[in-house]
């Protein structure tokens, strides 16, 4: 048995505890992985599906047909939802409900899910990789040679802890809550919810009288949580959504699929020098000219499939804009932009709809409130709400619905100060101002462009990177997709690292292509005159025996698979006429260039259709529709 490596996973919500199960599911040499979590409240789940924020009415905004863990068994969440998981906590509403291709999930019912797929890979990877579960805060990681050492504090005396780390992933999930300098008057207040997924929010949502006037500051998804909570207190009263600019959004038809469109190249990118004025008028133009060809669309999904086809271009726009112009836009129409690029399923958004409206004997209990505020102040057991363009405004409660920070330059927390303030391990994201600088796998960049083999991270610290690499935008930059691709392929990378340190030295611009990464492969090795041999070889053997290996179900299975693997290259390599070991360390890195095409392949959404599996097919239509 070879050394034992140690993987250390900070953050034990959605995109820990999944990168934790693939590097379960495809260890191939001895691993321990510890997984830490300083709240245990949120374990398993992060605020988005932990049961400390979210009751049995929250759902997710997305169909059960399309959660699954696995990128490779589309069907997986059905299966375990309706012949594995066990209902004996649920409500009688859902203890005996089908889950089909379209229905909605509690987000509960998701956390189980990602806790029981957690906890029997590992029983399954026992003998190959260990799970360690470990509950406190991780205050510092420094490098120790060539690994580093993880400082945890635990227990209500603030034990300190060390442990060696061969690798790091940061699963942090998101910063704080933003706060504004008019919340400045009321933010030691009772009556102002600064954190409505802290632990504490559902019992001081339950704490509000039924008829109490509430402002949500904020129209995205957090006000619609915010609704849910207070519907599902036995709120009655008057609730505000308040936001500058009074965008809200839209909700999803019954019938609604998430079809993959593509559309012209916008005109006012061929304008030698692009700013950032130019950009805005561009996009209304075209937003109207592609709207007018979309005459059977839903109205409420418009923007969200122009928004979709439109991220090739959002990396050209984020490429050739200045760093300050970027973030200016995303800034400026944040609001704007969360909106159009999500709309809600009908269990969420009719919450908040069918309140918006009267009815007989039922007086509508929300509105819109368009104002941009200015300060607040408590007296006499309200809140005074300024604004810059109405009358002043009294209400009972305010909830800030405004999102979390996303500066990782000017963050207060120990572990990324040092990280990024003291040490210069992370950098905070250029271009966008959200996040931290990542390469393709996740692998943390220092701030003198140095590209960690051994620290990386997943989860909303990545969604600069989502942006400027991949144009996603709004909630897509950490949708479950998205941080479902980022952890199965940053797991990857780290077991393929563990296995042949130099599978860094393939650049990021060829795992796309197979030919591509053949041409550099016989390029680093000094073999050229090998170059058709290798190809074919990859092609026709490597590459589907890689891809039966990553969508094998069972470990017995995948371990057949990748001895087969390795017995064909060790039998192709006599073959190339070359020096053993050259030869030797071409097979090597071929098999981790093929799978790094692999998995980017089967992480690329516009390629899903290789994927999917036959029920999954009537779910997606992947077929592109051409707007000219």
């Amino acid at each position: 048995m070879g050394e034992i490596k140690k993987v250390v996973i900070v953050g034990a919500g959605f995109s820990g505890t999944l990168t934790a199960t693939r590097l379960l599911q495809f260890a191939d040499s001895p691993l321990e992985i510890t997984l830490i979590e300083r709240n245990e409240r949120v374990r398993g789940g992060g605020i988005a599906f932990g049961e400390a924020s979210t009751t049995w009415n929250h759902m997710l905004n997305i169909q059960a047909g399309r959660i699954t863990l696995y990128r490779e068994r589309a069907e997986d969440f059905l299966e375990w939802a309706n012949h594995e998981a066990d209902r004996s906590e649920w409500p009688t509403r859902w203890k005996y409900h089908a889950f089909s291709l379209s229905c909605v999930v509690p987000r509960r019912i998701f956390g189980q899910y990602l806790t029981e797929r957690l906890h029997s890979t590992a029983e399954e990877a026992r003998g190959q990789a260990t799970l360690i579960e470990r509950t406190g805060t991780v205050v510092d990681v420094r490098p120790d040679g060539e690994g580093h050492v993880v400082q945890l504090v635990s227990g209500d005396e603030g034990q300190v802890h060390t442990l060696p780390a061969d690798y790091v992933v940061f699963a942090t999930g998101h910063l704080d809550p933003v706060h504004k300098p008019f919340y400045d008057g009321v933010k030691d207040s009772a009556r102002f919810v600064f954190n409505p997924y802290a632990n504490s929010s559902r019992a001081v949502f339950n704490e509000i009288r039924p008829d109490e006037k509430v402002l949500l500051v904020g129209s995205g998804l957090t006000s619609f949580d915010a609704v849910v909570s207070l519907v599902n207190a036995g709120h009655t009263g008057e609730i505000l959504i308040c936001s500058r600019a009074g965008h809200m959004h839209g909700t999803y038809p019954a019938d609604h699929q998430h079809d993959i469109w593509q559309a012209r190249r916008p005109p006012f990118l061929d304008t030698e020098t692009l700013t950032a004025d130019a950009v805005v008028e561009g996009v209304r133009a075209e937003y109207e000219y592609l709207k007018a060809s979309l005459h059977d669309t839903h109205p409420d999904v418009v923007a969200e499939r122009i928004m979709k086809a439109w991220e090739p271009y959002v990396i050209e726009v984020a490429q050739r804009l200045d760093p300050a112009d970027v973030r200016m836009l995303l800034d400026k129409y944040k609001s704007l932009i969360v909106a159009s690029r999500t709309s809600t399923v009908p269990d969420i958004g009719n919450v908040v709809r069918s309140r918006m409206r009267s009815y007989p004997g039922a007086p509508r209990t929300i509105s819109q409130l368009p104002a941009e505020i200015t300060s607040m102040t408590e007296a006499n057991g309200k809140i005074r709400v300024s604004f810059s363009d109405r009358p002043d405004l009294e209400v009972d409660r305010v909830v800030n619905c405004l999102g979390n920070t996303t500066n990782y330059g000017t963050i207060a927390h120990p572990l990324w100060r040092g990280l990024v303030q003291d040490r210069k391990q992370a950098t905070p994201h250029g271009k966008t101002g959200r996040g931290v600088e990542v390469r393709g796998h996740g692998q943390l960049v220092a701030q003198d462009g140095t590209v960690s083999g051994t620290l990386y991270g997943v989860g909303p610290m990545r969604q600069g990177d989502e942006t400027v690499r991949r144009g996603r935008l709004g909630a897509f930059v950490f949708s479950i997709g998205t941080l479902r691709n980022q952890c199965f392929d940053t797991a990857m990378e780290m077991l393929r690292h563990m296995r042949f340190p130099e599978v860094t030295a393939i650049p990021e611009d060829v795992s796309h292509c197979l030919v591509r990464s053949t041409d550099w492969l016989v390029e680093h090795v000094g073999a050229p005159q090998v170059r058709d041999k290798v190809l074919a070889h990859a092609q026709e053997s490597v590459l589907p025996a890689t891809q039966a290996y990553l969508q094998a179900r069972e470990r017995d299975q995948r371990d057949k698979l990748r001895k087969a693997i390795a017995d064909d290259l060790a039998e192709f390599a006599p073959t190339l006429d070359l020096e053993p070991a050259v030869a030797q360390r071409l097979t090597l890195l071929l098999a981790l260039a093929v799978e790094k095409h692999v998995v980017l392949s089967m992480c690329d959404i516009t390629r899903l259709s290789e994927w999917q599996s036959p029920q999954y097919t009537e779910l997606v239509r992947t077929a592109a529709v051409a707007l000219k």
